[in-house]
């Protein structure tokens, strides 16, 4: 997950979104969401969800429920996809088709999801529409950190364009590195009278991190 609120996706989430939707009105197809871990995969899942739920049946769940499912959705929804096993989703691709109507498969992963298409001319047939979720760029980085620290902090403070950049080269991008690093850093800021955060302060708390995190 990218820990991100719905008011704060970026253009390509939200682009990511508008994609995915058109792609599930193809049903018996596979629409396909790629992307580096932490970059927001999950939130589109459930932006897509909140999105189409008001129309048309959403369900999400792993491949293993999937698979025991007696009854699917009108839009199957399966996050970490590249995790799974061609078979399986090959498996599930035909009981989307079979069922009636059919219903439309949507699958979340890194990019070994693209690997697994390949594997079986079915699957690869299948796909409708593909769409990749890019890391953030720097600019997408400073709003989040600035919008995490006001939510830690409890009113906007500003943000050093070295600080931001720190969080955005440690992170590399990810989302959910980034409000992870801002949130440790809202903690800081609170802490101290001028809100002030510095570069020196982020590697700090990365330091910190990083031996946790081993």
């Amino acid at each position: 997950m990218s820990g991100l609120e719905p008011d704060h996706l970026t253009a390509a989430q939200r682009a990511a979104v508008a994609k995915l939707a058109c792609g599930c009105e193809q049903t018996g197809g596979i629409a396909l969401l790629c992307g580096p871990g932490g970059v927001g995969k999950t939130t589109v899942l459930a932006e897509l969800a909140a999105a189409i739920a008001p129309r048309r049946s959403v369900g999400r769940a792993d491949s293993a429920h999937w698979a025991e499912a007696a009854m699917l959705p009108d839009i199957v929804l399966l996050d970490d996809a590249h995790l799974a096993d061609e078979t399986i989703l090959a498996r599930l691709l035909q009981r989307c088709r079979d069922r009636k109507p059919s219903a439309c498969l949507v699958l979340a992963g890194e990019g070994r999801l693209f690997t697994l298409m390949t594997r079986d001319t079915r699957l690869e047939q299948a796909v409708r529409i593909r769409v990749a979720l890019p890391a953030f760029t720097a600019a997408e980085t400073r709003g989040l950190v600035a919008a995490t620290l006001a939510r830690a902090v409890g009113r906007p403070i500003g943000v050093a364009e070295a600080t931001a950049r720190a969080v955005h080269e440690i992170a590399a991008g990810a989302p959910a590195a980034v409000v992870r690093l801002a949130e440790l850093a809202g903690v800081v800021a609170a802490a101290r009278p001028d809100d002030a955060l510095s570069a020196a302060d982020i590697e700090a708390i990365h330091g910190r991190l990083s031996p946790a995190a081993a």
